[in-house]
C-alpha cells in the first residue's frame, strides 16, 4: 500500500505533496520535517492540494512573468558535481513552467547572504527577497533541497522543493522525496526516462543484440552518472507542475 505524507496548510495556500509507492522503509518524512531523516524511496507523484488549486496544476500570482531560482542547497559542502545540479534542475524545470526562469548565482547569493545557497525550511533574509524583486523582477522564488546526494552506486538523490510567492510570501507549491536506484521500481522508471526523454543511443557489447539490449543499455549509464540520474530526479520531482492536458473534445 502506497504511503503518503502527511501535511496540512492554511486555506489558500497551494501546497502539493509526494507518493511514494513500493516504499521498503515505512517510516516517511513529511515535508515539513527539519529532522534530516530521509524519507521513503519510490515514484514521486502528487497526491493532495487545498480546494484552492485546480487539478494538476500551481496558482501562480497574477500577472507572474518570472520565476527565480536559487542554487541547490544541501547540508555537506557542496562541490563541484553539486554546483553542475544547478544547471541541471532548472534545465528539467524549463520543460515544464513555461514562465521566465532566471537562475541566481552561487557569486551573487555569497554577496548577498554570506552564503552559497540557503534551505527550503529556513528564513527568508529580508535582503535577499528584496534583490528578487528587484534586480530580478522575480514574482516567485523556486528553493530545492539535496536532502540525500549519492554520487556513487547505486545512485540516489532526496529533494525537497519550494515554491513562494514573493509578493505575499505564501508558499505555492511543495515536494519532497528520495529517488535512490537500489529499488527496483526507481531503476526501472530511470530506464524509461532514458529510452523516452534522454534518447540514449549508446549500445553495450555485453548486452545480447535485440530490442532488450538498447533499453538496458540506457538503464546501465542512466544509473551510473549522477549528471543524467538527476536530470531524471528533477523531470519527478517537477512533473506536477506541467499544465494539465487539454479537455478531449467531444464530437458534435
Amino acid at each position: 500500500m502506497p504511503i503518503r505524507s502527511a501535511l496540512s496548510a492554511p486555506a489558500g495556500i497551494a501546497v502539493f505533496c509526494l507518493m511514494l509507492s513500493a516504499c521498503t522503509n515505512p517510516t516517511e518524512r513529511t515535508v515539513h520535517d527539519k529532522s534530516g531523516r530521509p524519507a521513503s524511496t519510490g515514484r514521486i507523484k502528487q497526491v493532495a492540494q487545498v480546494p484552492t488549486a485546480p487539478p494538476s496544476a500551481i496558482n501562480w500570482p497574477a500577472g507572474m512573468r518570472r520565476l527565480a531560482v536559487l542554487p541547490v542547497d544541501a547540508a555537506r559542502p557542496v562541490n563541484e558535481t553539486q554546483r553542475d545540479m544547478d544547471g541541471v534542475f532548472r534545465g528539467e524545470l524549463s520543460k515544464v513552467v513555461k514562465y521566465e526562469i532566471v537562475q541566481v548565482s552561487r557569486a551573487e547569493m555569497l554577496n548577498l547572504i554570506d552564503r552559497e545557497s540557503i534551505s527550503s525550511t529556513e528564513v527568508i533574509p529580508v535582503r535577499l527577497v528584496q534583490e528578487l524583486r528587484q534586480k530580478y523582477a522575480a514574482n516567485a522564488v523556486l528553493f530545492v533541497d539535496f536532502t540525500l546526494f549519492r554520487p556513487y552506486r547505486p545512485l540516489a538523490i532526496g529533494v525537497r522543493a519550494k515554491i513562494v510567492d514573493l509578493s505575499n510570501m505564501e508558499v505555492l507549491w511543495m515536494a519532497d522525496g528520495v529517488l535512490d536506484a537500489a529499488e527496483p521500481d526507481v531503476a526501472a522508471l530511470a530506464s524509461q526516462f532514458a529510452d523516452s526523454s534522454l534518447k540514449m543511443g549508446y549500445i553495450s557489447p555485453t548486452i545480447p543484440k535485440g530490442q532488450k539490449r538498447d533499453y538496458d543499455s540506457g538503464n546501465q549509464i542512466v544509473l551510473q552518472s549522477p549528471r543524467l540520474f538527476a536530470m531524471f530526479v528533477a523531470n519527478e520531482a517537477f512533473a506536477s507542475l506541467a499544465p494539465p492536458p487539454p479537455m478531449p473534445v467531444s464530437a458534435p
